[in-house]
Parts: structure tokens; C-alpha cells; sequence
């Protein structure tokens, strides 16, 4: 069994505020020592349905750096470093499963810290004409390795958007929202039990899970909030410029469109 795990920081039970999620902050400090138990809860889970289990896990919020490794779980592989080829570097056809942990719903849901990619300069992001999230891009770029989303662990907004998408998928929730930066959240000790049995009931069934996949062609829109975004953007060859706010990728390789829109 070979488990691949990518990170967020904004769906971790407790986390709430815009400060927690920002390095720097008091606030922050805590918040990744809660990130980093989460992910220990889920490698947990996964060794107790599959002892010999090999799990990697990539840091994915803000550019990585946010886990505490000194307290990461000792049977975790750790995934990090700059420039990353993608956002899932290192994943390839010969893992089992990728499990999202600490995540959020996309920009416009009525979520915890709800955006898709960067709060401050993207408005929201289509593909084929349908509003997508970071779970969405996230899945699909697992897809084309093959490799299905097993389980997901955010807000109730994050979750929901997971079923909707992927029909068939673990999910654990953690907190659910009465505003953007205001919600209902479990203690962490029982998230972090909820989520160790999420990430062994995912394992135990993994068979069950499909890879996301979407059939060419493929269009990628991504409105900014502001028009210096899209300028900068619409510099990139394959990128087409479509208002002073707006950008356009088409290609019949999922990857290449999403790399092209700076989604990947």
C-alpha cells in the first residue's frame, strides 16, 4: 500500500481566521502544531489497516514549510523543497491513493476561509464551463496519474464539495462554518480520532475509489480580482487574454492546461 498525502492548513479543525494561516503570527505557530497532528492522525489510520503501508507527505499550503517534522509522524516520508514541478511532486502511478487533509471548499462557497488558489487575487476559476476548487484540481491531477482521492478532511463546505464531485470518496469533517471566519469546530483530539478512522476505513476499502477524470478538450478560465493578474498571466504563451480580468487555456492535456492557467 502506498498512500500519498497533500496538505492544506485551512480546513484543520480550529483554524479559523486569516492570522492562523499566515507565517509570522501566534497564531500561526499554533495552528501548524494542529496541522501536524491531523496528518499524524491520518498516517495512524493508515498503518492500523495496512502496517506496511509506505506514506508520503507533500506540504502544500502556501509553498510548504508548515508542518512541524520534528513532531511528524516517524513513518512519514516527507515531500518538500522549491520550485516544485507541480503540486503533487513526486506522485506518480504507483501509489494507491492520495488523501487531502486540512482542506477547504472553493472560492464563493459559504465556507471557513473558502478560496481557490489565493484569496487575494483570484475571484474564481472554470473548467468547461463549471466553477472548480482546489479539491477539483487537486483530483484531477491525481486522475491523470491514475490515482484516485481516497479521503478528505476539512469543513463541512470542503466535504461537500468533495461528494459532489467525486461521488465515491472517505470524507471526515472537522468544523462548519457560520461565516468565513467564524464557525462551530470539533476539538482537535476528536477530529484527530475522526480522521485516523476515516484514513483507515479509506485504506481498508481502497478498491472502491475511482480516479477523477474529464474527457477532452479542455477549457481553463480564471477570473482575477485584479487586471494586473490576468496581464501578468496572459504574458505566458497558450494564454489567451479574454478581458482585463480574465484568462484562457484550452488544450486536450489536462496537466498542460492546468500548469498553463498557473493552476497546477
Amino acid at each position: 500500500m502506498k498512500i500519498y498525502i497533500l496538505t492544506d492548513l485551512e480546513g484543520v479543525a480550529g483554524v479559523v481566521t486569516p492570522s492562523q494561516t499566515d507565517k509570522g503570527t501566534k497564531d500561526y505557530e499554533e495552528a501548524r502544531r494542529l496541522l501536524t497532528a491531523e496528518v499524524n492522525s491520518a498516517v495512524d489510520g493508515i498503518l492500523s489497516a495496512s502496517g506496511g503501508a509506505d506514506v508520503y507527505v507533500n506540504d502544500g499550503h502556501n509553498g510548504g514549510f508548515n508542518l512541524v517534522l520534528e513532531n511528524l509522524h516517524e513513518e512519514a516520508k516527507i515531500v518538500h523543497g522549491a520550485p516544485r514541478p507541480m503540486a503533487l511532486g513526486g506522485l506518480d502511478e504507483s501509489f494507491d491513493a492520495v488523501f487531502l487533509i486540512g482542506y477547504h471548499s472553493m472560492a464563493g462557497a459559504k465556507g471557513v476561509l473558502s478560496h481557490t488558489m489565493s484569496s487575494r487575487s483570484i475571484y474564481r476559476v472554470l473548467l468547461n464551463g463549471s466553477e472548480i476548487g482546489e479539491i477539483g484540481i487537486e483530483s484531477l491531477i491525481a486522475g491523470y496519474y491514475g490515482v484516485p482521492v481516497a479521503l478528505v478532511t476539512g469543513d463541512e463546505a470542503a466535504t461537500k464539495e468533495a461528494r459532489s464531485l467525486l461521488g465515491m470518496v472517505e470524507t471526515v469533517t472537522v468544523k462548519w462554518s457560520l461565516g468565513r471566519t467564524f464557525a462551530i469546530s470539533l476539538s482537535p483530539k476528536k477530529a484527530r480520532r475522526l480522521i485516523r478512522d476515516g484514513a483507515s476505513k479509506a485504506v481498508k476499502s481502497i478498491s472502491r475509489f475511482k480516479p477523477l477524470r474529464v474527457k477532452p478538450p479542455y477549457e481553463v478560465v480564471v477570473e482575477y480580482l485584479l487586471a494586473e493578474s490576468a496581464e501578468v498571466r496572459a504574458k505566458v504563451k497558450g494564454v489567451e487574454k479574454v478581458d482585463e480580468r480574465t484568462i484562457k487555456v484550452r488544450s486536450d492535456d489536462i496537466m498542460e492546461a492546468l500548469t498553463l492557467a498557473g493552476m497546477c
